[in-house]
């Protein structure tokens, strides 16, 4: 499996989603402001991951840190429209990162290809000859 297992993806962002609720509750007071920078949080994380199912999830804890914590008190959770505009937020946010990061590793991937056209093309393990391979050297 190539890229990062989503075994350590999800763990990752179960303390992606706790570390942003507290910077959250600590930096602001007011509850709008602290579902925007979980928002953000799982933007960024899905950015960083790449993985939709690891991006989603982290959403989906996210959205009951903010819903538990940050918007009601005592960890209730509920489902009004306000609760549930929030998990809408949330996921659409996971799925908006997670698009980028993808978006980002093509350019990246484009921009070194360009760069690789324009130089002289070498064979893998071939830039030298072996001795005696040579036209130079031939007896």
């Amino acid at each position: 499996m190539r890229g990062r297992p989503v075994e350590m993806l999800l763990p990752a962002g179960f303390v992606w989603a706790v570390g942003a609720c507290v910077v959250a509750s600590l930096a602001f007071s007011e509850a709008t402001a602290r579902v925007i920078v979980m928002a953000v949080a799982v933007g960024v994380f899905g950015v960083w991951v790449r993985s939709y199912f690891a991006a989603l999830a982290t959403g989906a804890m996210s959205w009951c840190f903010a819903t538990g914590f940050l918007a009601h008190s005592e960890g209730q959770l509920a489902f009004g429209s306000a609760d549930l505009l929030r998990l809408a937020s949330f996921t659409a946010v996971a799925l908006v990162g997670c698009g980028w990061g993808y978006v980002r590793v093509a350019r990246r991937r484009h921009r070194l290809m360009r760069a690789d056209s324009r130089r002289a093309p070498v064979i893998l393990g071939r830039l030298h000859g072996r001795p005696g391979e040579l036209p130079h050297e031939a007896q």
